[in-house]
């Protein structure tokens, strides 16, 4: 193991970026999930009170709809910010190897 002090311990910034990223889509597939069971709970809910079989499956559609269209957001979202940082860090980086003017 190596000390906790130890530059190679330590994480990168692109390290972390990467973990950043990997909570995201971890997030979201949990929010996708959960947004189709409370879908499907409404939907048999509504069903047994009011005594149908449609209810479920119309529930079950929409909330998917409802998640895939939150993901797609989300990810959308995210890789704007990538790409914000990546033109920022590469920008950084010319204006640094230009030198003084």
């Amino acid at each position: 193991n190596l000390p906790p002090t130890s530059p190679s311990a330590q994480a990168t910034d692109e390290e972390r970026r990467e973990r950043s990223s990997m909570a995201l889509f971890a997030g979201v597939g949990v929010q996708f999930a959960v947004t189709i069971l409370l879908s499907l709970a409404l939907g048999n809910w509504l069903d047994k009170k009011f005594g149908t079989g449609v209810f479920i499956y119309l529930a079950v559609f929409v909330g998917a709809a409802i998640a895939f269209y939150s993901m797609y957001r989300q990810l959308m979202a995210n890789l704007e910010r990538e790409e914000a940082a990546k033109r920022a860090r590469k920008a950084g980086g010319n204006s640094a190897s230009r030198g003084p003017q």
